[in-house]
């Protein structure tokens, strides 16, 4: 696991977390994104535009 997506030691909740609540949590929530037409945000991943060399980065013009 990252250790950006670690949980903090206050989530008390997170220290062993039941798989059948996290499912129906995820269940529950699509269901109220369907109820208000909520989407779910998609990623479009964007090219990186730049090089970086021993001297320094520097963006590519395509």
């Amino acid at each position: 696991m990252h250790p950006i997506h670690a949980p903090c030691p206050d989530m008390a909740g997170m220290v062993s977390p039941d798989p059948e609540k996290r499912q129906r949590a995820v269940f529950l929530l699509g269901k109220l994104r369907e109820k208000h037409g909520i989407r779910k945000r998609t990623y479009t991943p964007r090219p990186m535009n730049y090089k970086c060399t021993p001297t320094g980065c520097y963006e590519v013009n395509e």
